[in-house]
């Protein structure tokens, strides 16, 4: 069964494995669990930082992820989160990344993997 939600708390306890897409593409798959626990893609980080949180004291004084959504009628050129990535490289504009296996079972779409842990790609 495919399940499509935009509420990541109900997708993290009804889903065996998750995709991530950003603008039509997949840009990170794993198991739900992993997902949580290790993202690895940066607008994946970002989406779960978006999160909100019942506490005042951990409110966000920043946004989760910065920069402008672009257009699904134009689509950047290569990495399609290019415009809003911290860690923009210059293949990151001309080629598109393709899912790789940064762990076993856990695909993502990134020229500037491997990153070590989930904090190394904080948005």
């Amino acid at each position: 069964m495919v399940f499509i939600a935009h509420q990541l708390s109900v997708v993290r306890h009804v889903s065996d494995r998750v995709a991530i897409m950003y603008l039509g593409r997949v840009v990170e798959i794993a198991p739900a669990e992993e997902i949580f626990r290790s993202p690895q893609h940066p607008y994946t980080v970002g989406l779960l930082e978006a999160v909100p949180r019942p506490d005042p004291l951990l409110r966000r004084r920043s946004p989760a992820i910065r920069g402008d959504i672009p257009s699904p009628f134009d689509i950047p050129s290569g990495c399609r989160f290019r415009t809003r990535c911290k860690f923009v490289e210059e293949r990151c504009a001309s080629d598109d990344p393709a899912l790789r296996t940064a762990e076993p079972g856990h695909e993502v779409a990134c020229h500037v993997l491997p990153f070590k842990t989930a904090s190394d790609v904080r948005v």
